[in-house]
Formats: C-alpha cells, structure tokens, sequence
C-alpha cells in the first residue's frame, strides 16, 4: 500500500510538471541600466524581479516585477508597469533636496 501511494505522488507530480512545461518563457529581454537575469527557462505564471545596475535606481511608479503570463497563445513576459532604470544623479531626496 505504501509503495502504490508513492507511485500515485510521483505520477501526479510527473503530470503536473509535463503540463506545466507547455508553456515558457525564455530568458527576459535586457532592460537599458539593468542586471541581466539568469539564462533559465520560465514556466507561465513564475514572477521574478529585475535589479538595476550599480549606480542606478528604479524610476518611480515603475515596477522590477515582470511576469510570463499567455495571452491568445502567445507567451511572453509582461509588467503593468514597465521597469525603468535612472542614475542616481537624476534622484532628487525630498527631505533634504539633496541629489543622491
């Protein structure tokens, strides 16, 4: 019994992963002024945040976050709001009016 419980795990389990193996995005597009992302593989639905470069921050009202998401049978990565890298310089702190 105990044997048969395990197959039927690693059955579902195997099922599960060839489901989720039809549909992958690819390594993201390198956004200007950011850490390229690991060269993987990324099934529909996966999140991961993009990082600015050394010297760079994220533009306010954008987001790092992006998404492989299908839409018509097309997959690809996707952000509602589109991530934008800005040099630090160009950062202006309100407390103190100082440029960072």
């Amino acid at each position: 019994m105990h044997m048969l419980v395990k197959l039927i795990f690693i059955m579902a389990a195997y099922q599960h992963n060839i489901a989720r193996a039809e549909g992958v995005c690819g390594t993201p597009n390198l956004i200007p002024n950011t850490v390229p992302v690991s060269d993987l593989q990324y099934h529909i639905g996966v999140r991961i945040r993009i990082q600015c470069a050394e010297g760079y921050v994220r533009k306010e009202g954008t987001s790092s976050l992006i998404r492989c998401t299908e839409k018509n049978g097309s997959i690809s990565w996707h952000s509602d709001l589109p991530l934008k890298c800005i040099g630090k310089s160009l950062v202006c702190c309100r407390d103190t009016g100082q440029y960072i």
